[in-house]
């Protein structure tokens, strides 16, 4: 269980905006880019990460270089809003590595993914796979990305400043 989390100060903010840019800087260079020694940057990350604001580091790939071309937002509404076709939805959207993300929210749709495919015909097929497996969906539509504009894990941490 996270502890409770300490007001953050600007060291906390320039580290951990560093880190979300580079995760692979050494406690060397993160102390030049904070102005901290490196032990200090070490307790802080420490502290940070037991606290659960770094939850994870991990590698981001290219997509399109590993051959997925296609990437969908879809909108998607259920039929009814049973506990059986939830359940149904759910345990389908968990095991479906082609959806990135997926929210349920408001608005005219109960749900909007990010779907990842390597071809146009591989989201088509994923698309039946799904409607087929969630038990009934009133609809389902997609729009597809032609161009990506800007693309960021960056948390916008400037404005706590």
């Amino acid at each position: 269980m996270a502890s409770k989390v300490q007001a953050l100060d600007q060291f906390d903010i320039r580290l951990l905006a560093a880190i979300q840019r580079n995760a692979e800087l050494t406690q060397t260079e993160l102390s030049q880019v904070v102005n901290l020694s490196a032990a200090q940057c070490s307790r802080r990350l420490d502290r940070l990460r037991s606290e659960g604001l770094i939850q994870n580091v991990v590698a981001i790939l290219n997509p399109e270089k590993l051959g997925f071309t296609v990437v969908a937002h879809t909108l998607v509404s259920l039929r009814a809003h049973t506990d059986e076709g939830n359940t149904q939805l759910h345990r389908f959207i968990e095991a479906a590595p082609e959806i990135l993300e997926c929210y349920s929210q408001t608005g005219d749709a109960d749900f909007l993914m990010k779907i990842m495919a390597s071809d146009l015909d591989h989201l088509s097929v994923f698309l039946e796979r799904m409607i087929k497996a969630s038990g009934g969906l009133a609809s389902v539509t997609s729009s597809i990305v032609l161009r990506t504009l800007k693309k960021s894990t960056e948390l916008p941490l400037q404005i706590m400043q």
